[in-house]
């Protein structure tokens, strides 16, 4: 991902950079929240083991607002789909990020665990 966006940059349009801060900024907010829940809830913590988590998200949240602010006044039609068609490539290349991990130990009755 981080290689891509380098090439993009040197060798395609610099916009095509914020499809990436569009990506990291906009999951965060999908994920963080919810992330801190469900984990919270499997492990049984206290709020205080998730401050960052919940912070984070709740910062992202007025980044993305900030960050929608400042593409709307993208007026060059080049410049909008170079920023879009990373942006799809940047999701691809993020989830499989995620895609590449182990998948959660099954227990000896094949159950997940309470995360997954």
């Amino acid at each position: 991902m981080v290689a891509y966006a380098y090439d993009v940059i040197a060798r395609g349009n610099p916009v095509a950079f914020l499809g990436m801060v569009h990506v990291l900024e906009g999951t965060s907010v999908a994920l963080a929240l919810a992330a801190a829940e469900r984990i919270q809830a499997a492990l049984g913590l206290p709020d205080t083991a998730f401050s960052y988590l919940r912070s984070h998200g709740t910062l992202d949240r007025e980044h993305v607002a900030h960050f929608a602010m400042l593409v709307d006044r993208i007026d060059d039609a080049a410049d909008r789909a170079s920023l879009l068609d990373a942006a799809r490539k940047f999701y691809r290349l993020y989830a499989d990020v995620f895609r590449s991990l182990p998948s959660p130990a099954a227990d000896a009755r094949g159950n997940r665990s309470a995360i997954a």
